[in-house]
């Protein structure tokens, strides 16, 4: 009896992940059609000012190139405001030089000793906004570099949606193999479990998203909310700001900015690693729930399928069939979805290590919650 139960539930559970594997292929269907089919071209008409806030800590290797490109903009009507947030290296001379160079497009800010209770990220984004005048607020990260018609884009589809803030994914360059193998897990708390289609529908501020790569608010959104005030210590600023926005009942989108915007995120296997568990830890604070849910996710629909195959066809065990049909289900939705953000076709396949390295990344960032040690990065330190 004991054992026909046993075998019962076995073969429940591998219906059950199964039959996750296929909703999560489609539902990354249904978001790639939706990112595919959402967004407006371009119109470089003026519709008002746009003030471009980029905060920047030691990025004296990415900051020229975003700010070149953001000086070749069609959009007509704009400033562009840089703080340096007391980086270390020469990012501070190079932004007084650009100041200096274009003094009609472009303003330098220099950052002040980081305030108790705040994150550095989002207090420089504070400071910036009370520099600007613009009727739109759009926040870029230093490492980006735009097209000409990044700027149009933004404005052209916040206001085409009829929404308040926007966002969305910019084009990821990974160069290099530890990048490959880590950022792309970025997309499994977005692309493949939630319907991005949803965001700007459904009243839920839980089901909102954003990239800080690139966000736009109007100006009487960011104004409601306290501006980054209300998530001045978070790390992950922008999940919790569109949240914040949708709380406040003002309407976020979250649409595809590939064409526009490109963002070389980490450099390298180690700045990847410690940027990706910076975010998990973030999410994970006072949230021992959530993070048990996702662990649960990652293992239930993703590892133990993989891990499964081998043993059930040495064993010969016909429950293989759905093992087979739960890997293959889930690596043709990552296949797909990465394909669609434009990433070379051997990226999908390093999955199984990706995954495994994001479960590490999760444990490690829960441990140092649970032990009150914090994170650091670019040199500070948050707890």
């Amino acid at each position: 009896m004991i054992v026909f139960l046993s075998s019962r539930i076995i073969f429940i559970l591998h219906i059950l992940t199964a039959l996750g594997s296929l909703a999560i292929l489609a539902l990354s269907l249904a978001n790639i059609i939706w990112l595919r089919s959402s967004g407006y071209e371009p119109a470089s008409t003026d519709q008002g000012k746009v003030s471009v806030l980029v905060p920047a800590r030691n990025e004296e290797a990415n900051i020229r190139r975003c700010l070149d490109s953001l000086l070749e903009q069609s959009y007509p009507n704009y400033e562009i405001i840089v703080l340096d947030d007391c980086s270390e290296d020469r990012t501070a001379g190079i932004i007084a030089s650009y100041a200096s160079r274009y003094p009609h497009r472009v303003r330098a800010i220099s950052g002040v000793p980081l305030p108790r209770g705040w994150c550095g990220k989002t207090h420089a984004m504070q400071v910036l906004s009370q520099y600007a005048d613009g009727d739109y607020l759009l926040f870029t990260d230093a490492d980006t570099v735009h097209s000409r018609h990044s700027i149009a884009w933004a404005v052209t589809n916040l206001n085409a949606h009829e929404a308040d803030f926007l966002s969305g994914y910019v084009h990821q360059d990974l160069q290099t193999f530890g990048e490959a193998l880590i950022v792309p897990a970025t997309y499994i708390m977005s692309a493949v479990v939630m319907p991005l289609w949803l965001i700007p529908r459904d009243n839920s501020s839980m089901l909102s998203f954003a990239v800080g790569q690139l966000v736009m608010f109007r100006r009487r959104a960011f104004e409601a909310i306290g501006g980054y005030r209300s998530v001045a210590g978070q790390i992950s600023e922008d999940v919790f700001v569109a949240r914040a926005v949708k709380s406040a009942g003002f309407r976020p989108i979250f649409l595809d900015i590939r064409d526009y915007v490109s963002c070389r995120m980490y450099q390298g296997y180690r700045r990847s690693f410690e940027g990706i568990a910076k975010n998990l830890y973030d999410f994970f604070k006072n949230q021992p729930v959530l993070f048990a849910s996702v662990a649960s996710v990652l293992v239930a629909f993703i590892v133990l399928p993989l891990a499964l195959v081998p043993v059930e066809l040495y064993t010969g065990n016909p429950l293989i069939r759905f093992s087979l049909f739960s890997v293959l289900a889930f690596l043709l939705a990552w296949s797909l979805t990465l394909y669609d953000r434009g990433q070379k076709w051997w990226v999908p396949l390093l999955y199984p290590l990706s995954f495994v390295h994001l479960l590490y990344m999760a444990w490690k960032s829960f441990g140092r919650v649970a032990t009150h040690l914090g994170v650091e990065w670019k040199g500070r330190v948050f707890k």
